[in-house]
């Protein structure tokens, strides 16, 4: 007979499965996101970014012919399948301004069906984005609290690809990632008192392949941590984290420059960005809860907008 602790698994991942559950992908909670055996996260995140300047493809800066204007609320779902194992999943509903449109004009007199396509910028859209399915793994060793791999799926929903300011990719994924940490047991809680103890670090990169002729992109991030009261750096605690994130972003058969930082078609040619983040965490004891807010800004790039950004987000985790 299957336990009840089994079904609950089995029904769980099936949900997911499912995409009733969600969750925020990348959301790190034993330094690498791993959690424990049945513990449950909910997370949620809203960011706003803009740029009036993009890097052309000698990484000039030029000014925009319209202002770029994004929306990102994401929301999601963690579990700890098991010990070595936890599944997540995340969806993104957002808003983007500032994309390539075409307006289809008929002229008088001219045959049926004849029509003047003339494009116009700041075009605009807004609704369900990307659905991402991962699992992400512990590795073994002297590894198990500082070090995980992952691999992922995904998934696009029904948003209009060839919208101006398309909300995804609009294709499907597939990924692999790394992520490393300070080793927990040389944080605040265990050796409080040490000041080289009140730093913390983490880093990981990913690799997505997209299929459709979409390019593929790699992303890497490296960061720093500093604690002002007793934390481990994810979950307790107050402290800041100073953040490097890289992305790259592989042309494929396409040769023209994008001038339109959302439009559709991204892989028309290869971008970078490097973006500096600053980053304020709290939790409320005794409540599972915990914040953030931050601040970034992009200040190296190609084919890439000149962005800021502002977040917020909200985590809470509990074990049944």
């Amino acid at each position: 007979m299957m336990s009840f602790t089994y079904l609950i698994k089995r029904l769980i991942l099936t949900v997911m499965t499912m995409l009733l559950a969600v969750g925020l992908s990348g959301t790190a909670f034993a330094g690498v996101g791993v959690l424990e055996e049945d513990e449950q996260s909910l997370s949620a995140s809203l960011t706003f970014s803009g740029s009036n300047k993009q890097w052309d493809g000698n990484r000039n800066v030029l000014t925009s012919i319209c202002k770029r204007r994004n929306v990102d609320l994401s929301i999601g779902y963690e579990y700890g399948w098991s010990y070595f194992h936890t599944v997540y999943s995340s969806v993104n509903l957002a808003y983007r301004k500032c994309g390539v449109g075409i307006n289809r004009t008929a002229i008088p007199g001219a045959p049926a069906g004849f029509r003047i396509n003339t494009q116009y910028a700041s075009g605009r859209a807004w609704g369900l984005g990307d659905v991402e399915l991962g699992i992400r793994t512990r590795f073994g060793g002297h590894y198990l609290d500082n070090a995980a791999w992952e691999t992922f799926l995904i998934i696009p929903t029904g948003y209009d690809n060839n919208s101006p300011s398309a909300l995804g990719r609009g294709a499907l994924g597939l990924g692999f990632g790394l992520k490393f940490s300070s080793d927990p047991s040389d944080r605040y809680p265990y050796k409080w008192g040490y000041s080289a103890k009140k730093w913390g670090w983490k880093a990981g990169t990913k690799l997505t392949y997209f299929f459709s002729s979409k390019g593929n992109s790699v992303a890497t991030f490296a960061a720093v941590q500093y604690a002002f009261t007793a934390s481990d750096f994810e979950q307790s605690g107050d402290f800041l984290e100073f953040r490097i994130d890289n992305s790259i972003g592989f042309q494929n058969g396409g040769i023209q420059q994008q001038v339109f930082i959302n439009q559709a078609p991204s892989a028309m040619t290869n971008s970078d960005q490097t973006s500096f983040k600053i980053k304020y965490s709290h939790s409320f004891i005794g409540t599972g809860w915990s914040g953030s807010i931050s601040i970034g800004h992009a200040f190296f790039g190609r084919n890439a907008p000149k962005s800021t950004s502002i977040a917020a987000g909200a985590n809470y985790r509990w074990r049944d």
